[in-house]
């Protein structure tokens, strides 16, 4: 893929809400859509709340949908497309720092944030240098948002008063609590907010009944040579107490890093 043109502009701009608007014209053109949930509906007011939190802390960009064109492997012509961040960290229309904000009570939701922010300073970073990134997670559950500690053992947990620092390229964890939120949340947001930790409950109580399901049921290794299977047993993954609920990542913030 080859980048001609990178440029950051308002929610608002005109080009973009045209873009905004063929697009939810394709999309009704497919039929009615599936019920999204209440976590999605709930979603937007946590990430304008995220933003309004944000905004009483660092300077953030108005600008913050990027404006680019692409040409993709194959093709001829250049494509414009938009793509809108959740917050942009910077000054004098430079940016500093993207930030992506999740309400969920997935543990994909971290693999899903990452991996928007590593697309997102990439491409910023084609104009701009030293841009870095900031994912936040609010909890959409009950119970803790789970972590990987295995896949994501480094890193980084932060609390609020770590918000400023300097935390390098790998972007560091925020992990927020509603009552964080509570100033920007107002009542209609947090009645959404309300029903869409109760769908995230139920979720998250479904996948570790599944989870407990697996370990508890044993399977058979192939035999090498593929005759009959293996004398060993496999019971599923050991270790399952050390999941990293959101509990503890908030604990973890508040630590003094070893």
């Amino acid at each position: 893929m080859k980048v001609r043109r990178v440029d950051l502009v308002r929610p608002d701009d005109p080009h973009y809400l045209a873009a905004m608007s063929d697009a939810a014209q394709a999309h009704r053109r497919l039929g009615p859509r599936q019920d999204p949930g209440h976590i999605y509906r709930a979603s937007g007011g946590v990430e304008t709340a995220v933003r309004s939190w944000l905004a009483e802390r660092l300077p953030l960009l108005p600008e913050r949908v990027i404006d680019v064109e692409f040409l993709l492997d194959g093709r001829r012509a250049y494509e414009r497309r938009f793509i809108e961040l959740d917050a942009l960290e910077g000054s004098g229309g430079v940016p500093r720092r993207v930030i992506e904000a999740k309400f969920s009570a997935s543990p994909g939701a971290i693999r899903r944030g990452l991996a928007q922010l590593g697309r997102a300073v990439t491409l910023l970073s084609r104009r701009w240098q030293d841009v870095a990134s900031i994912l936040v997670l609010v909890e959409a559950n009950r119970s803790g948002v789970e972590i990987d500690r295995e896949r994501y053992r480094d890193l980084r947990v932060i609390g609020p008063d770590e918000l400023s620092g300097d935390h390098g390229r790998d972007p560091p964890l925020l992990v927020l609590a509603l009552e964080d939120l509570s100033l920007h949340l107002d009542g209609a947001d947090l009645a959404a907010i309300e029903r869409g930790r109760d769908e995230g409950e139920e979720l998250t109580t479904r996948r570790r009944e599944r989870a407990a399901q697996d370990e508890a049921e044993p399977t058979l290794e192939p035999s090498v040579g593929g005759v009959g299977p293996a004398p060993s047993l496999t019971f599923g993954a050991a270790g399952g107490s050390e999941d990293s609920p959101f509990a503890a990542l908030r604990g973890l913030a508040t630590k003094a890093d070893d």
